[in-house]
């Protein structure tokens, strides 16, 4: 139960946050370079499962530890890296490989996978603990 619990209160927390990124800092950004690539309607179904399947991912290898050992605070470098790394691999690959990408494209939306990944880890961790003692 304290699981489904925090992937409830993670996703929660990164999508509300990523949310508000992306309307006010990456897609600005990604339309300068890119707009023309955009399909015409969002295809709303792989972005669930890719937002669904990363925080599951981010669960199981960092903050299940870190609720594990107790501390909400040991979760945040494992989480930045997480997202460096996860949001990296879909920058330097489009970067790498499309024309129209950018190196601000790369360095901006990079750097928010790690901070948002590693803020929403933490916050999700510390609010469990806060609405249950035990965790």
């Amino acid at each position: 139960m304290q699981i489904a619990a925090l992937y409830l209160i993670t996703t929660a927390v990164f999508l509300s946050i990523d949310a508000v990124g992306i309307r006010f800092m990456i897609k600005p950004i990604f339309d300068r370079h890119i707009a023309e690539l955009y399909p015409d309607v969002m295809r709303v179904g792989p972005a669930a499962l890719f937002y669904l399947g990363y925080i599951a991912g981010l669960l199981y290898l960092v903050s299940v530890p870190a609720l594990r050992a107790g501390s909400p605070a040991s979760a945040i470098l494992p989480a930045i890296i997480f997202g460096l790394v996860a949001y990296g691999t879909y920058e330097f690959t489009n970067y790498a490989t499309i024309r129209l990408w950018s190196v601000q494209q790369v360095v901006v939306d990079t750097l928010w996978g790690g901070a948002l990944t590693g803020f929403s880890a933490w916050a999700g961790l510390a609010a469990l603990r806060a609405f249950s003692p035990a965790a």
